[in-house]
């Protein structure tokens, strides 16, 4: 069946090379890696809703020089179906998340002592490597030794990201756990600059690099503060960036060839929490669950390009 494309998958080789990035230094592991590729990120943008009660206080993350343990899974699922205008309903329960990928990760947290042109400011630079990977259905562990890492600021904001593959991984395993990686990225958890207290909420605007373009806002909730132990509640929406897309796919029914595909609807269903310590560069333990549904449609026409996509996360810490 055909498919619209809103995105190609991010890819290292879309990425561009790194080498010439400040920051982007790696650490050579047992298996070695290809020259880093990296992506300079935009500055998600961070709106208070709530401040909440209670006592207040500028929630930060203190975690140079920290070391973490975890272990990250991302399961995703894409669906697209041609229905009537009106029956779109059904995608929802169509798509399902699965092609479930497990990363042990290692990471650690230094300061960020130059800054890099073109990027905005840093404090801290963190890195991590990926053990033996697994995913279901798939042999991805010629990936053992996957390196990524960011430059980013005390609020959580990623700034660029930088990828290193080793150089034995195959196709399969290298594009798996790339694609895992950026699933977690794509949500960062980044606190406001301002003082909050107990039920403050905040909404993180960015941007989604995968299997569609979309701008996402992440909503937090502060559910818990103990120390530097918080636990947030996540509610995310997602919607195209394009508002339209030319449509000229040759086995696609006649009434839409070669018309323009306007975004008709956009509906996300979203739950989660995670736990957040602010002395980790990670999640300690958490889940997410998202899933988005965009019908598309042509003037004239009844007939609706329906997408539905879901992922989920999850986080647990060994240490």
């Amino acid at each position: 069946m055909f498919r619209v494309r809103v995105l190609s998958v991010l890819s290292a080789a879309a990425l561009g090379v790194c080498g010439a990035l400040a920051g982007c230094s790696y650490s050579q592991p047992a298996k070695p890696v290809e020259e880093p590729v990296g992506l300079p990120l935009d500055a998600p943008r961070v709106t208070v809703l709530d401040p909440g009660d209670g006592e207040h206080r500028v929630l930060a993350f203190h975690d140079i020089d920290s070391e973490q343990e975890l272990t990250y899974s991302v399961a995703t699922g894409f669906d697209q179906q041609l229905a009537k205008d009106g029956s779109e309903k059904s995608a929802e329960s169509a798509v399902e998340a699965q092609d479930k990928v497990t990363l042990p990760l290692e990471a650690s947290v230094e300061a960020a002592t130059q800054d890099v042109e073109g990027q905005l400011p840093a404090s801290r630079n963190a890195f991590a490597t990926v053990g033996t990977p697994e995913a279901e259905g798939a042999d991805v562990s010629s990936a053992e030794g996957f390196q990524f890492g960011w430059r980013g600021t005390d609020t959580g904001q990623m700034n660029s990201l930088r990828l290193a593959a080793p150089q034995a991984a195959t196709d399969e395993a290298r594009s798996s756990v790339e694609r895992a990686i950026t699933s977690l990225t794509a949500l960062p958890v980044v606190f406001p600059e301002e003082e909050i207290g107990p039920g403050a909420r905040w909404s993180v605007e960015s941007r989604v690099t995968g299997e569609s373009t979309l701008l996402q806002t992440t909503t937090y909730t502060l559910d818990s503060l103990d120390g530097d132990s918080a636990t947030l509640n996540v509610s995310v929406e997602q919607r195209p960036s394009l508002g339209a897309l030319p449509f000229d796919a040759a086995d696609a029914p006649e009434e839409l060839r070669g018309k323009e595909l306007k975004v008709v609807d956009t509906t996300t269903k979203s739950e989660g929490s995670v736990t957040v310590d602010l002395s980790k560069p990670l999640p300690t333990a958490g889940e997410v669950s998202v899933t988005t549904v965009i019908s598309y449609g042509a003037e004239g026409s009844d007939l609706r390009v329906v997408q539905a996509s879901a992922t989920d996360m999850e986080f647990a810490s060994r240490e």
